[in-house]
């Protein structure tokens, strides 16, 4: 998981090394800062601003200034600065791993020398990744190491956890203090270990605080935290600089490393690979006093990278497994990667009419020949007999083929291309069956605007589809999710409505705010159901499942669309279910009606009433052609449509209570 290579000599490694194989913890991801320039885009995020940061603080946070925050030398030196910058009198730097770095449970420790002086306040710690959902202190902090600058209090730190206890800040801190001189002077380590049932505080291996984190109350410390440093200027515990304090003052970081006792490393590669492909990469993590073996199948061969932690493979005819013998501190891992074979064409699904310079492109492959070919208005301008191919479209649709020839035989395969337009998700032929269950990122194909209408651009991440923009992630289970759902936004899907009858909408929902939506349903552009809202399910990530109603649908409907109203909740899984039937084996919705015939020409009749109601039918205008009182079960009732015009209309039953249910009535001679 981790990127960057460690350089360690062999009294430093010994160091690492003995209080490691007590304990057994396996490196799991480290920073070495062995680069020069501005902290990794990969792993760290600037944030800024000024406004106190909820303690009275003084600083300006600003991002990609080298005075504040620079790599160099194999060290991050984070500078708190004594100047005017956007009506702040100070500057410095905070960065954080979120989004990009977290994790839960493990040794997480740090190199640090740190700044002194009255109003200084440098930290090093973690906060839950849910602050943004949850808020602080429910999200949780572990602070690792803080220190009030001043003449009196240079010489200690703090470790302390935060949590929300029913509603109010809770805190448990320690300190530890040096028998001589101040933390300015050199280099230490600060660091916790972090584990189920507890959490422990280090200074230079030394113990000097511990919580126990079993009790339920404190379920803050038991999901993914990241990582942040930073020094603040000023504030409501360090109070604020006086006449003594000397600026600038910097934090220099030499590394930050994550170990995990119950590591399992994995091989990182591509497990699908084309016949004969070429420079193929598999990787494992690194660790210096790690040792590195591996195998691949008979007819595989390793170019380059044997005994380091990544190899470049040149793969053969058969599929077979990326074998590692890797060993570490703890024991040795035989680790394994199934590989598969597939040969696959690579470039756009979909295309417009006359498109030119499409690329299309297959792995490179060693000792092979490349026959293409495409509709018969489509001109391949380059690239006939090679790998990848430039193509001029014409107005066909259908596909892109390839023919290779190597060692491993003559294979034939193609790639469907279609015009580009709305289509079902994942599969364009397929789509989502009704009754069925689907996630609600399993939207259309064809973009904004087609498939779906996106206001806030963000993308949250890391869930699927993140080329687009529509916000998804994953919730706590794993399960991708849409979530920053705004008030306007909308989202179709493709589908496929087994038979015509009445169907069970319900949803995957989660929301903190007092309420989300109302939200609704169209088929065809016919709302089916609407006022639908999303009570305070406790917070963003606490999903439940509500009923939002049945509505009748007919085999002629093919797009649903979500029309977000309202919005102020995330949407996960889609469940549409049949109803239960009556006798006749007829489906009953919310309101117990059904019409029958469907479509009709002259006598409706309305079947199998439940509950009275009002009866109003009108056209898709809103216009209303219909009024009559329904009496409800074991009452019969009927509709006169011979003189309605051909076309589609809304039979609408309201109840006493206000519960309404619509079935669509298609009218035809």
């Amino acid at each position: 998981m981790y990127r960057k290579l460690i350089f360690i000599g062999f009294g430093a490694l010994f160091l690492i090394m003995a209080p490691l194989l007590g304990q057994c913890y396996e490196l799991y991801w480290s920073e070495e800062f062995n680069y020069t320039g501005f902290p990794d885009e990969d792993t760290w995020t600037f944030e800024t601003g000024a406004g106190g940061w909820g303690n009275n603080e003084l600083q300006y946070y600003k991002a990609n200034d080298p005075d504040n925050a620079w790599v160099e030398d194999g060290r991050l030196t984070i500078t708190a600065i004594n100047e005017s910058y956007d009506g702040s009198d100070y500057t410095s730097s905070r960065l954080i791993t979120r989004d990009k770095f977290e994790f839960q449970y493990g040794k997480i420790e740090g190199r640090l020398k740190l700044p002194y002086s009255q109003g200084i306040w440098p930290a090093f710690w973690l906060l839950g990744e849910n602050i943004y959902s949850v808020g602080w202190p429910a999200c949780g902090e572990i602070d690792i190491m803080e220190l009030v600058g001043g003449e009196d209090s240079d010489h200690v730190i703090y470790g302390t956890g935060h949590w929300d206890n029913n509603g109010s800040h809770a805190m448990y801190g320690g300190s530890i203090a040096l028998d001589s001189g101040i933390y300015a002077d050199t280099f230490h380590i600060f660091s916790v270990e972090w584990t189920p049932q507890k959490i422990t505080w280090f200074m230079d291996g030394k113990q000097f605080h511990a919580l126990n984190i079993t009790d339920p109350g404190l379920s803050e410390f038991h999901h993914n935290f990241f990582m942040i440093l930073n020094i603040a200027v000023g504030g409501n515990w360090p109070g604020y600089p006086d006449t003594t304090s000397v600026f600038p003052q910097t934090m220099e970081v030499d590394y930050i490393r994550v170990y995990k006792s119950d590591v399992t490393p994995e091989i990182a590669g591509d497990t699908l690979v084309a016949e004969r492909s070429m420079n193929n990469r598999y990787s494992v993590p690194y660790f210096e006093i790690w040792d590195y073996l591996w195998s691949l199948p008979d007819d595989a061969e390793i170019i380059s990278g044997q005994g380091t932690e990544q190899i470049t493979v040149n793969w053969g005819c058969a599929e077979g497994e990326v074998q590692c013998s890797l060993t570490g501190i703890c024991k040795t891992y035989e680790l394994s990667l199934p590989v598969a074979i597939e040969n696959k064409i690579h470039g756009p699904m979909f295309i417009e009419e006359n498109q030119t310079g499409i690329c299309f492109y297959t792995a490179k492959m060693a000792e092979t020949s490349y026959n293409w070919s495409v509709p018969d208005d489509a001109v391949i301008v380059e690239g006939q007999g090679t790998d990848s191919i430039l193509v001029n479209w014409g107005e066909e649709f259908s596909w892109v083929s390839l023919t290779i020839e190597n060692s491993c035989g003559t294979k034939t395969f193609d790639s469907d291309v279609f015009q580009k337009g709305q289509y079902p998700y994942p599969d364009p032929y397929l789509p989502h069956s009704i009754p069925g269950v689907w996630n609600a990122t399993e939207y259309d194909y064809g973009g904004e605007g087609i498939a779906y209408h996106d206001l806030s651009s963000r993308n949250q991440g890391p869930g699927p589809r993140q080329d687009e923009g529509v916000d998804t992630d994953y919730n706590d289970d794993g399960n991708p999710i849409v979530k920053m759902i705004y008030s306007g936004e909308w989202l179709k899907y493709s589908v496929n409505v087994e038979s015509a009858g009445s169907y069970r909408f319900m949803f995957h929902v989660a929301t903190n705010s007092i309420s989300g939506g109302p939200f609704s349903i169209e088929l065809n552009d016919v709302e089916v159901l609407n006022g639908i809202t999303v009570s305070n399910t406790g917070g963003w990530n606490s999903f439940t499942t509500i009923d939002a109603g049945k509505a009748f649908l007919t085999e002629s409907d093919t797009v649903m669309k979500i029309d977000f109203n309202t919005g102020g909740f995330n949407l996960g899984a889609i469940t549409i279910t049949s109803t239960v039937s009556d006798e006749h084996g007829r489906n009953i919705p919310t309101l117990g009606f059904e019409l029958y015939p469907n479509p009709a020409s002259g006598m409706v009749s309305i079947l199998s009433g439940e509950i009275p109601g009002t009866i109003h039918v009108t056209d898709l205008f809103g216009r209303q052609i219909i009024t009559k009182i329904f009496p409800g079960k074991n009452h019969s009732c009927t509709l006169d449509v011979s003189n309605f015009d051909n076309g589609i209309y809304l039979v609408i039953m309201e109840s006493d209570n206000g519960e309404r249910s619509i079935c669509k009535l298609s009218v035809s001679d």
